[in-house]
């Protein structure tokens, strides 16, 4: 195959997942990484827009795991616009690092630490 030619990929399964709203505002993800054991430690945000390219004020954030369902969901105590995450799994806990996005060019993103228990 040359490099001009290209063929679709085909998904093996699609799912959808309801991660609830924050003052009405639907959480929906925002970057996901995999683990180990195939299932995805993610972030997600409630954002106050009507699309997926015009930002808007930040309502709440969370992290969670997903499999072929919801495992977790938690909630972040405050609403950082979380947007990026890393994870490693030692031992019993997933070590995360979560990156946030303001929205502004004069305010840098924020790194964050977090662990969950496995």
């Amino acid at each position: 195959m040359s490099s001009e030619q290209t063929a679709a990929i085909t998904p093996l399964a699609i799912n959808t997942f309801d991660l609830g709203q924050i003052e009405g505002i639907p959480i929906c993800f925002t970057d996901a990484a995999a683990l180990p054991d195939g299932t995805m430690v993610f972030t997600a945000v409630a954002e106050d827009t009507d699309d997926n390219y015009n930002d808007g004020a930040c309502a709440g954030a969370a992290v969670g795991i997903v499999d072929n369902e919801l495992l977790c969901l938690y909630p972040l105590e405050r609403p950082y616009k979380v947007e990026g995450v890393n994870a490693r799994v030692e031992g019993d806990v997933i070590r995360l690092l979560l990156v946030t996005d303001a929205d502004d060019f004069e305010i840098p993103a924020t790194l964050f630490s977090a662990t969950i228990a496995k």
